[in-house]
């Protein structure tokens, strides 16, 4: 299968090392110092279990590569719309596009440029992250990605997907119902994550005091009433279970946003609480603690560069998933 990683940050350059060590056609388009080190020195990947190197095809842009079987669209949910349009130079009739993002908008942003038809959709849960130029570092264990198509159908290019994952030794879990998962890791993502962003602690804290925890549990509540309210059938327990998921964590732990927080990086809040309070106001739903999340956030954004769109094609800025937190990211 011949493959194209956009976004070559953690997620994406995890998989696709991973990928190309079972046999496929992986290029990978990065930027800068990763760039330069995927270029001289390879996609270095380090484990608990250990550490291996191997020689990769990378990019600057996506000019100068041809039509690819798969895309995986792993770029930070705000540079999706750049992104998207530098999809073009590897669609051809056939070309899936899975998108492995946190947020809820981006396959409407993905699939205003190369039509829905062409897109899938992803979650992961892993601890992955970019640790420098040319080095992806996992922390935890092997996690997982569950995907899927839109409408649920279990296709020929899902399969051959699968077929791709299994040969690679990436464990996975084809969805038949992908539209609740995205919205279950989203209520963990937004929900949790939010509020550790915005207290700027780790999860083990806001466990130990009461308004904490009653501050997690209502963030979680307002997005199972948005959720609700569009129709999406979550689990009458969903919020219980996220809770439980974030309560068994390492107490040290946060989530990409608040790591990205800390760093000056710039924020997805406009793609978890801020698409929270949007649908709130649509719906008619309050939502007073994403509206704080958002507001409190929005003022610590960096300056965005102007050139989002080549930023965009060559994410290698740091980006952890966690087990719970496929944003991380």
């Amino acid at each position: 299968m011949r493959l194209a990683v956009l976004g070559s940050g953690g997620i994406g350059g995890y998989y696709g090392a991973l990928l190309a060590k079972g046999g496929h056609d992986v290029a990978f388009i990065a930027r800068g110092a990763h760039l330069e080190a995927l270029q001289q020195r390879g996609l270095t990947v380090r484990t608990p279990e250990g550490e291996s190197t191997i020689p990769v095809t990378a990019v600057a842009d996506t000019k100068s590569l041809a039509p690819v079987d798969l895309v995986l669209f792993c770029v930070k949910s705000y540079d999706t719309e750049p992104a998207a349009q530098a999809l073009a130079p590897l669609m051809s009739g056939d070309t899936a596009v899975a998108t492995f993002q946190n947020g809820l908008d981006n396959v409407e942003a993905i699939a205003s440029v190369v039509g829905s038809g062409a897109v899938l959709v992803g979650a992961v849960y892993i601890a992955v992250q970019l640790a420098g130029p040319g080095v992806v570092l996992r922390t935890g264990g092997q996690g997982r990605i569950v995907f899927g198509e839109l409408s649920g159908a279990m296709t020929e290019r899902v399969q051959q997907i699968a077929s791709a994952f299994e040969q690679s030794r990436i464990p996975h879990e084809v969805s038949t119902d992908i539209n609740r998962v995205l919205w279950e890791k989203f209520l963990f993502i937004a929900g949790v994550g939010g509020v550790t962003a915005l207290a700027r602690s780790g999860i083990g804290p806001l466990f130990a005091s009461p308004e904490s925890r009653l501050l997690l549990t209502t963030a979680c509540a307002e997005i199972a009433a948005i959720a609700l309210g569009e129709g999406v059938p979550l689990p009458a327990d969903a919020v219980d279970r996220v809770i439980q998921q974030a309560a068994a964590l390492p107490p040290q732990w946060r989530s990409s946003m608040a790591r990205d927080l800390a760093d000056g990086r710039r924020l997805e809040v406009e793609a978890l609480s801020g698409a929270v309070v949007r649908r709130g106001l649509k719906l008619g739903v309050p939502t007073p603690i994403h509206r704080t999340i958002a507001a409190c956030l929005s003022v610590h954004q960096p300056s965005v560069p102007t050139t989002s769109h080549t930023r965009a094609l060559g994410h290698s800025g740091l980006s952890g998933r966690l087990p719970c937190d496929s944003q991380t990211k």
